[in-house]
């Protein structure tokens, strides 16, 4: 038999305009209400300057730069999630995923065209809406051709970004429901574990508080967006200003990462079967990662909330108790496990031949804890070397910034300040009285790297006569004339703005805010200059301010004064200059003799309103 064999060449297609074209007509309510609803915000300014309000170019800048900053993140993470969800919506019904496979479309041909529609959808709105504020723009001749090139890129790549996480949690789980919680979880589940870990270690190790999560958020993009991502307004002359869109550099970077997503997900639709359908997870592989997931994450939430009811809050241990933990945490876990498997089998009968799989978790369980609370990694009386330290910021009792270069003695004075505490670890949690003062510090370190802690401390006068103590290290810091003139000093590179004196006045029973005229100023910030470098007066908060009074006399004082000072602060790169404002504010205290003096001489208070912030005998400033 001869067998004649067809000289037509045979074509790959990678997109079916049929299908595009039907996935658009049916996702018209979707699109089209959303580009009906932000219409509203061109036709408001149409009006507006029909109406005879002016617009100018700086407005309609800030108008765009607002919106990529401030709006498209979150709408685009919200708008995202639903177009995916349609798109994608055939995976996760068996009848039409059976019948979209058996056409005669190759999957690739499927996933190229499906996701096209996704993206237009996610766009028409854009386009639509920022064709209508252009042209409202060109009517007041107010357009930016490169902030309407960066606003556009901005859309497109966050665009990327959050359709490219929808689309990977659409192919992984064959449950229209599961995107959406997959989609939250990809987003949130840094952050989420950061503060769930640091709670846990709060529990046992002295000095670790829940922090900000700054590793973390990077891989939560809604989360990172809005942190980094801002409108700064840049100095271009004396008087003039330009809004420019700070962080854009981040946007770029996710809109890369979601290209790279889209693509995980082309690869992963190859193989995925059409009998996933139904399944809260669509590969055989990735089922361990969701129960002992879902185990995980029960336990650290879970069991924190049993054993804060069932323990804590009737047997209340400030050590925390590591037996009852363990035990919550188990219990938790081998919920969250047994109700992961239900899911995945769609069946209540999962507990035969679980048994070795579940001591695992409760193995694990165990492990975590015992590592936690016995500090196998010296998390609880590590301090850096001061020569490790670029800068440090230190809170609560005391408020001070400072770095290596100008204030290393304080760096090393704040240091000694946290040894000493941990020194003193078994005196304060053993402290049976309640005038606890709160410290936290923030070390940033040359490697890039930051050490955070936080501590409930109590504060005796008469520990701070012991240089040894925490008190008498603390008292050294907030009264070393050094870091007194770094904390009320204005920086060479610093412009003064304005000074103002607030301050109670007996007479009218109430407060006043006096501004302080050039002359006067000067007086005044030579005096309190002059104060700094004696050391007449201590950084540090209401309660500690008296110490220093009260050295000498048996008087107590109302903290009646503030002299709060403001100051531009320019800084240049290579590309661009932007300023901001600074404030310097420092509570007149009576032993700062020349501030007082200079005070009074400028005419800004008299002597009977200072005599009115003492009282001639001890009272409980608590």
């Amino acid at each position: 038999m001869n067998w004649e064999v067809s000289s037509m060449q045979l074509k790959t297609s990678f997109f079916n305009p049929t299908l595009f074209q039907k996935n658009l007509t049916r996702s018209w309510p979707l699109w089209g209400g959303v580009s009906a609803v932000g219409s509203l915000v061109p036709l408001y300014l149409m009006l507006a300057v029909m109406n005879q309000i002016r617009l100018d170019r700086s407005d309609f800048t800030e108008i765009l730069l607002n919106a990529a900053a401030y709006i498209l993140p979150m709408f685009t993470f919200v708008y995202a999630l639903l177009v995916a969800m349609f798109v994608w919506n055939y995976l996760h019904n068996s009848r039409s995923v059976g019948m979209m496979h058996s056409l005669a479309i190759s999957r690739t041909s499927l996933f190229v065209t499906n996701m096209a529609s996704g993206l237009a959808m996610l766009l028409i709105p854009y386009v639509i809406v920022g064709g209508l504020l252009c042209l409202v723009a060109a009517c007041c001749n107010a357009l930016d051709g490169m902030v309407m090139l960066q606003t556009i890129a901005s859309v497109l790549l966050e665009t990327l970004l959050f359709f490219g996480i929808g689309t990977l949690c659409a192919m992984v789980t064959g449950n229209v429901l599961a995107v959406a919680m997959f989609y939250m979880i990809a987003n949130f589940i840094a952050p989420l574990m950061d503060v769930l870990i640091q709670s846990l270690a709060e529990t046992f190790i002295f000095g670790i508080t829940i922090s900000t999560v700054d590793v973390s958020k990077w891989f939560a993009p809604l989360v990172a967006l809005y942190d980094t991502v801002d409108v700064v307004q840049v100095e271009t002359g004396e008087t003039t200003w330009i809004p420019v869109l700070e962080g854009f550099w981040l946007i770029i970077v996710y809109g890369l990462v979601g290209a790279a997503l889209l693509a995980l997900s082309w690869w992963l639709y190859r193989f995925r079967r059409s009998e996933s359908a139904g399944d809260v997870v669509a590969y055989t592989w990735l089922r361990p990662i969701f129960r002992y997931g879902i185990a995980c994450i029960s336990s650290l939430t879970l069991g924190r909330v049993l054993y804060e009811l069932f323990w804590n809050m009737l047997f209340y241990d400030r050590h925390g108790a590591i037996a009852p933990m363990c035990i919550c945490m188990m219990i938790s876990a081998v919920v969250g496990y047994y109700g992961a498997s239900m899911l995945l089998d769609k069946s209540l009968r999962v507990f035969r031949g679980s048994l070795k799989k579940v001591a695992v978790v409760c193995a694990a369980v165990v492990v975590l804890c015992l590592a936690v609370a016995l500090d196998l990694f010296g998390v609880e009386r590590y301090v850096p070397a001061a020569e490790d330290v670029a800068s440090v910021e230190i809170w609560g009792c005391v408020d001070l910034i400072c770095d290596s270069e100008t204030m290393p003695g304080a760096i090393e004075g704040i240091c000694g300040i946290h040894e000493a505490i941990i020194a003193d670890q078994d005196y304060i949690e053993n402290y049976t009285e309640w005038n606890y003062r709160s410290i936290t510090i923030r070390y940033h370190l040359k490697n890039g790297s930051e050490v955070y802690r936080g501590y409930l401390i109590p504060i005796e006068q008469e520990r701070a006569k012991n240089p040894d103590t925490y008190e008498g290290k603390i008292y050294a810091l907030i009264t070393d004339p050094e870091v007194l003139t770094a904390a009320v000093s204005i920086p060479q590179n610093a412009r003064y703005s304005l000074s103002y004196l607030e301050f109670y006045n007996p007479e009218l029973m109430s407060w006043e805010s006096l501004q302080l005229d050039g002359k006067q100023w000067e007086s005044v910030y030579a005096a309190l200059l002059r104060d700094a470098a004696e050391g007449n007066f201590l950084l540090g908060d209401a309660y500690l301010q008296e110490w220093k009074y009260q050295m000498d006399s048996d008087k107590y004082f109302y903290h009646e004064a503030v002299l709060y000072v403001e100051y531009k602060m320019t800084e240049k790169t290579q590309d661009e200059q932007w300023s901001h404002y600074n404030m310097i504010h420092v509570y007149i205290q009576p032993t700062m003799k020349h501030t007082l003096a200079a005070l009074k001489s400028a005419g800004v208070i008299t002597q009977d309103t200072i005599n009115s912030w003492y009282e001639s005998e001890k009272y409980d400033v608590w």
